[in-house]
């Protein structure tokens, strides 16, 4: 018998081991198959395969969620922490992130946010390809005020 639910069992134990919301979601990506179902199996061998389900679903739409609602800035730094925990360099993280877009994504996610992640992926593309165009210092600046 579980001591903890599958959410939260899903939350604390394997999200909270890997570092980065791009991590994450990269990880999620990878044991979705594009179509709503996920494949953990230590997840699924303790708390159901229909439990399971519904707590990396749950989970795989809040990660989304935060990473759209996250600053550029800030996922910036993200990008460098996600990719040294994968062990790939930023462009080849972020390759791999664009190569699972698909995946990245919940079922039924709306056009949107498929739209937004892309948007998001390639402002951090085009970050990493030219880091002097965008200091950090400027990045996110509301314009100045008109008088």
């Amino acid at each position: 018998m579980a001591l903890r639910s599958a959410l939260e069992d899903f939350e604390s134990t394997t999200l909270a081991a890997i570092p980065g919301l791009l991590g994450k979601l990269h990880y999620i990506a990878g044991i979705h198959n594009g179509r709503g179902k996920y494949s953990h199996w230590g997840m699924g061998k303790t708390h159901g395969k229909e439990a399971s389900g519904y707590a990396i679903r749950t989970l795989h739409a809040a990660v989304l969620t935060q990473v759209l609602r996250t600053p550029l800035r800030a996922l910036d730094d993200d990008l460098r922490r996600s990719a040294l925990s994968a062990q790939l360099t930023n462009p080849q993280f972020l390759l791999a992130l664009e190569k699972r877009a698909p995946q990245a994504l919940p079922e039924r996610s709306a056009e949107a946010s498929e739209k937004h992640l892309m948007a998001v992926l390639h402002a951090l593309s085009a970050l990493l390809q030219s880091p002097a165009r965008a200091s950090h210092l400027n990045a996110s600046l509301p314009p100045p005020p008109v008088q």
